[in-house]
């Protein structure tokens, strides 16, 4: 019996047209690479790309990012207990409820009544964990210290580097983190008021954040002859990553931690803090890998090519 038509077209329709579409994807990719290829030896800002991606993929960008947010888990855990103490000092002292003022420092309403949960629970042993929170916070602070300096001599492509004051960077760490929550602080309390005031208060908070980011990046490990000026696009980077994450974090991330704090108790508010970690130390990565690619770009460049100042 002679096929139908219809069979005829099934057949077509069949294994011959999945071969058709997987030869016109494989024409259609290797056309964009070879445009894109072309486009690399161009452009420099194209190479410039291609250069800060291979960088971060050559020491594992996305790996040392979850270390580097469980560095600072670790130190945010005696962050916590020392912001605990104080928020309990100051609502003895002022005779105002722990939650209070915990809502007026600008924490969410699940973290300040879980603030004034552990108030409450370690008012009589306070000034120990006080003592116990600083010791544990400088401790935590070395090792966030460390893992920025190994990763900047990764993305500096660096051998040894000379000894550090690990006490001092900690500190550092210290002052870095209280300087930003302070700016938002103060931004958060200034704004409201006519248009004009609000953009000179946005753009001197940000330009605050800037110079800190700046001093943070300034102080990790580069070769020699590299100046403080070559900081600045990462640390550009930081602030717009700092922005948009806050944005993010008023519109969605302040609902999902009281939601992960009603359904999942401590456990899941820790894991949202642990995913807002993630991308603050992911963009804190990126920012150091940018700064490496901008001022070492000209090595990768070919003869002849037209590359942008160094900074």
């Amino acid at each position: 019996m002679a096929d139908s038509p219809a069979s005829s077209d099934a057949e077509e329709a069949g294994p011959g047209r999945i071969e058709k579409l997987k030869d016109r994807y494989t024409g259609l990719k290797a056309e964009a690479l070879d445009r894109l290829e072309t486009e690399r030896e161009r452009r420099p800002t194209v190479r410039m790309a291609f250069d800060f991606y291979s960088r971060d993929q050559a020491f594992a960008g996305s790996l040392l990012a979850g270390g580097l947010s469980v560095k600072l888990f670790l130190w945010f855990l005696p962050f916590s207990l020392s912001v605990v103490v104080l928020i309990g000092t100051l609502a003895d002292r002022f005779n105002r409820p722990a939650s209070e003022v915990a809502q007026d420092s600008g924490l969410a309403v699940a973290l300040a009544s879980m603030v004034e949960e552990a108030v409450e629970a370690s008012s009589s042993a306070m000034w120990y964990l006080g003592l116990l929170g600083i010791v544990l916070l400088l401790w935590a602070g070395i090792g966030v210290v460390k893992a920025l300096r190994l990763t900047s001599r990764l993305a500096w492509r660096m051998g040894s580097v000379p000894p550090w004051n690990w006490l001092r960077g900690s500190l550092g760490v210290i002052g870095a983190v209280i300087g930003i929550l302070a700016v938002q602080w103060l931004r958060n309390r200034l704004l409201g008021g006519p248009w004009y005031l609000d953009l000179v208060t946005l753009i001197i908070g940000t330009l605050i954040i800037l110079v800190i980011f700046t001093l943070v990046l300034d102080l990790l490990p580069r070769p020699e002859g590299v100046p403080w000026t070559a900081m600045i696009p990462g640390a550009v980077l930081m602030t717009a990553a700092i922005l948009i994450i806050r944005l993010v974090t008023i519109v969605y991330f302040s609902r999902r931690l009281d939601s992960a704090s009603d359904l999942y108790g401590g456990l899941g508010m820790a894991a949202t803090f642990l995913l807002w970690l993630y991308v603050i130390s992911r963009s804190l990565i990126a920012a150091i890998s940018l700064n490496a690619t901008i001022w070492q770009r000209d090595e990768l460049a070919p003869p002849g090519a037209d590359v942008p100042p160094h900074y």
